[in-house]
């Protein structure tokens, strides 16, 4: 028997849809369905339970996020240092990072449910340490990127970036994106940073509009901690994660990024899309001959 927290975008069209299916294909299999209280607390088909309590009462169950990619960044944040293995149902436009479709769902959920053909993959999230003069730490934890910016519009920030012991580089840009491999399809992917296999252990710096022909994107290896600090006195400097939690800062407050020891652990299923494929058909990743 297998205990499974269901989460995600109740706003989508196809929400409730889904999660209807979801009951039906799970009763021959006598698994136990739990619903985000978050969500609704009036659906009768599904026991309806805060996430927090689901994690500190079900160290070995599941957790499937019925949405698009942002559904699934989100819940993986909030699980936090109960990570539990995690499914994404995607119901939204691209879905990059959901491992299966709806249209899918049912055979993959069959396989899931019977306990066989699946495998559960780790992946590298990132913390971003910010440290105050005046008030205590704040952490953010980020599965794709953390994101530093001017909080102004239309004005660069200049800051350095120490690598471990070692002065890496100064910038003058827009802002600065750290990535995960698994992130680098993302944001940094736009603002013209490389692809990297989500296998590899790695964080990419890329840049955002920097005011210098020669200032590249570059990919460090993960076990290194960078130090961020302010060139120039400014009032607001926004830190966000995954482009969903955000922290306003001044320019007398430090950051450090570093590799998470925190692992996101996603379940694939026996002949889901692979990555690759995913670069080929999602991102039009193609050639003509």
């Amino acid at each position: 028997m297998m205990n499974i927290f269901c989460t995600g975008n109740q706003t989508k069209k196809n929400f409730y849809k889904t999660l209807d299916k979801i009951v039906e294909i799970s009763k021959p299999y006598n698994h136990i369905l739990y619903l985000d209280n978050k969500i609704i607390n009036k659906y009768s088909k599904v026991n309806c339970i805060s996430f927090n309590d689901f994690l500190n009462e079900n160290s070995s169950g599941i957790v499937l996020s019925i949405g698009g990619d942002g559904s699934l960044l989100n819940t993986v944040r909030s699980m936090k240092n109960n990570q539990l293995p995690i499914l994404g149902i995607h119901i939204g436009k691209l879905g990059f990072l959901n491992q299966c479709h709806s249209k899918h769902m049912e055979k993959t959920l069959h396989s899931l449910f019977e306990f066989k053909d699946y495998t559960v993959k780790e992946f590298n999230l990132l913390s971003a340490n910010i440290h105050f003069n005046d008030k205590e730490d704040i952490s953010l934890l980020a599965v794709n990127d953390i994101v530093i910016n001017h909080g102004n519009l239309l004005r660069l920030i200049k800051f350095s970036i120490d690598l471990d012991t070692e002065h890496l580089n100064k910038y003058s840009s827009d802002g600065i994106i750290f990535s995960t491999p698994l992130g680098s399809t993302a944001y940094s992917l736009s603002a013209g940073g490389p692809i990297v296999s989500p296998d590899i252990d790695g964080i990419i710096v890329t840049p955002i509009s920097p005011h210098s022909l020669s200032a590249r994107p570059i990919v460090l290896d993960g076990s290194h901690r960078l130090k961020i600090s302010f060139d120039e006195k400014y009032d607001r400097i926004n830190i966000t994660s995954d482009g969903q939690d955000q922290v306003k800062i001044n320019s007398n407050c430090t950051v450090e990024i570093l590799k998470s020891n925190i692992k996101a652990k996603f379940i694939y299923v026996e002949k889901m899309e692979t990555y690759y494929f995913k670069l080929r058909n999602k991102l039009n990743w193609f050639g003509k001959y």
